[in-house]
């Protein structure tokens, strides 16, 4: 372990350095210090191994550092410090506000009410930690017209998967949409000005990784983004109740951008018409309608089963 030459080791929970990490929850003070959090040794383990570009410090504690020492050397070898301390430390970067919530919203993972957590050990009623490490990354520049340059940068003439998240206001959401998209084979995943922030800790938590593994762009607006698609001979293709063709049975074309919208209202019924491809998920039980993510999954392994066909 190293510690900086010009930085004491962290040993209050209370300290100022600490009280920057927990503020990393808020969108502002990620703007403000250009820094975002990421949580747990699978997300971190990514972020060492594919954007270490982006790594700038990691927090670990002694039993952390024991059951994952692969982590502290991908952080040696992209020359990023690795602090250890202590449980408490990493508990009060992560930690509840009064509500009982994390400072993100999302509700904290509490131990059980009679002693200690049978799984971590720790006394009842206190925020468990993310197993012991918790790391820093450099805040990506949002640049709106990053959207357009990433499609124009697309390979041509070979088959690809675009996803494009419009008006999707969970960070959640967010973060699970773009694990779905990396584990059925997107090529970029884009986001509108008008969704969740994806380096939000909830969304990072929410990708376990997925973050870091495939090109993702804020910013961006959906015309730039529709005509963007047009000129690189790729097909914007949503999901609507009231479309003629069945997924199952449309012709997808193989260059494809699926465009998923906001968890409430779905897309509007402007960029609806703006899709050239419009395709209606089959239902056969009572539900009238399925939720994003639900409807991003069953489209993108549609994709991704016709690909390894050969279909």
């Amino acid at each position: 372990m190293t510690e900086r030459p010009d930085q004491p080791p962290i040993t209050s929970p209370r300290s100022e350095r600490v009280r920057k990490v927990a503020a990393l929850a808020g969108r502002s003070a990620r703007r403000k210090q250009q820094m975002f959090r990421v949580e747990g040794p699978q997300s971190i383990r990514s972020l060492l191994a594919h954007r270490a570009d982006l790594a700038r410090e990691v927090f670990t504690t002694a039993r952390a550092d024991a059951a994952h020492p692969e982590l502290a050397d991908l952080a040696r070898e992209a020359g990023i410090t690795v602090h250890e301390v202590e449980d408490q430390i990493i508990r009060a970067m992560v930690r509840e506000d009064a509500a009982g919530k994390t400072s993100d919203g999302a509700t904290a993972a509490r131990t059980t009410a009679a002693g200690a957590n049978p799984e971590s050990g720790q006394p009842s009623g206190t925020l468990m930690s993310p197993q012991g490490v918790l790391a820093l990354g450099r805040l990506p520049a949002e640049d709106p017209s990053a959207a357009v340059a990433a499609i124009a940068a697309l390979p041509s003439g070979q088959p690809l998967t675009v996803v494009v998240l419009h008006e999707v206001r969970d960070p959640g959401n967010v973060g699970t949409l773009i694990r779905t998209a990396d584990a059925a084979g997107a090529d970029l995943v884009i986001l509108t000005r008008t969704c969740a922030d994806p380096y939000a800790p909830k969304a990072v938590r929410a990708s376990v990784g997925s973050l870091f593994h495939l090109p993702v762009v804020t910013g961006a607006e959906i015309d730039e983004v529709l005509e963007a698609l047009r000129s690189a001979q790729v097909t914007a293709a949503a999901t609507s109740g009231y479309a003629q063709a069945e997924l199952f049975t449309a012709e997808l074309p193989s260059r494809i951008a699926w465009i998923l919208g906001n968890e409430a209202h779905g897309l509007d019924q402007r960029t609806l018409e703006a899709a050239p491809l419009s395709v209606r998920i089959p239902l056969a039980g009572h539900a009238e309608s399925l939720n994003v993510h639900t409807a991003a999954t069953v489209c993108l392994f549609e994709t991704l089963r016709r690909r390894q066909a050969g279909e």
